[in-house]
């Protein structure tokens, strides 16, 4: 294995992204901690019996180390009904224009170009909203890779852009003219009302049919994750050496409730975790 050859600690907040958030949009990110507050940890039991209740605090999270991974499809963080249900969808709000959140890191060699780095910066959403005529669903991980050159003074290669799920996104550069970046070298990201998908343009963006086209917009809050990062897993591995540092990195279930077919196109399931999910491990290769 190739060494590291710079300090990931100096660099992470170097190539972490600015999100424009867009202006009519009232659901944001939040911290996992505070989202697991809200939530029930429950084990789905089909469209015509209640689910069961696993424990009434999601934040309990380590209790699924105990039980069997192919047990953990069927469970699942729900916000309960109720009168905090929406305040708790809203997730952090902003303040004169800013929003603060934890922005989440898994830092790895890049499978594919044995002299690149790869900073996964992920970002979580209690509820992808209706917005934009997306459906609804709870719990929203989006996330997009900054790849730079293996050097004591890394440079930015490109970014890959995810928009929703494995292969629906792409790699863009600076060189190209696609990415574009702050006065101070931040990658410019926008986030489309309603899905989260993230772009690097305001305007709309379209989908194969009948998915909707996505809307990003300027004149929304500004999050700069520079300010607010979180380093879990550096190949593989825990930062620290602590295994269940981050407990919620090994649960299987989904984020948000899971629904039946019947719920369609009102609702669906949440989506399973970041690590749980093909990117975490390798985005598809650069052309």
């Amino acid at each position: 294995m190739t060494d590291l050859k710079f300090d990931l600690a100096e660099i992470l907040p170097m190539f972490a992204p600015e999100i424009r958030l867009h202006p009519g949009d009232p659901y944001r990110p939040s911290s996992v901690e505070w989202y697991l507050e809200r939530t029930t940890l429950q084990r789905w039991r089909g469209v015509f019996r209640r689910n069961e209740v696993v424990c009434i605090s999601g934040e309990r999270l380590g209790l699924v180390a105990e039980i069997e991974s192919e047990d953990q499809a069927a469970l699942c963080l729900t916000i309960p009904e109720g009168p905090n249900q929406e305040r708790s969808r809203r997730g952090f709000q902003p303040t004169d224009g800013k929003l603060s959140a934890p922005c989440y890191v898994n830092a790895c060699f890049a499978p594919d170009e044995p002299d690149a780095f790869d900073l996964q910066y992920w970002f979580f959403y209690p509820f992808n909203g209706r917005g934009g005529r997306h459906v609804t669903h709870e719990g929203d991980w989006e996330h997009i890779t900054v790849r730079v050159t293996n050097a004591p003074m890394p440079i930015l290669i490109a970014a890959y852009v995810s928009a929703h799920g494995m292969n629906n996104g792409g790699w863009v550069s600076r060189g190209d003219g696609e990415l574009q970046v702050t006065d101070t070298g931040h990658p410019i990201i926008y986030s489309a009302i309603g899905s989260h998908a993230s772009y690097t343009t305001a305007g709309v963006h379209k989908q194969r049919c009948p998915k909707p086209g996505d809307r990003t917009r300027t004149g929304g809050p500004v999050w700069n994750t520079a300010d607010d990062l979180v380093l879990v897993e550096i190949n593989g591995q825990s930062p620290d050496g602590l295994e269940d540092a981050h407990p919620w990195l090994r649960y299987r279930g989904r984020w948000g409730a899971i629904r039946s077919g019947f719920s369609w196109p009102f609702a669906t399931t949440g989506p399973i975790g970041p690590s749980q999910q093909q990117s975490w491990i390798a985005e598809p290769p650069r052309r």
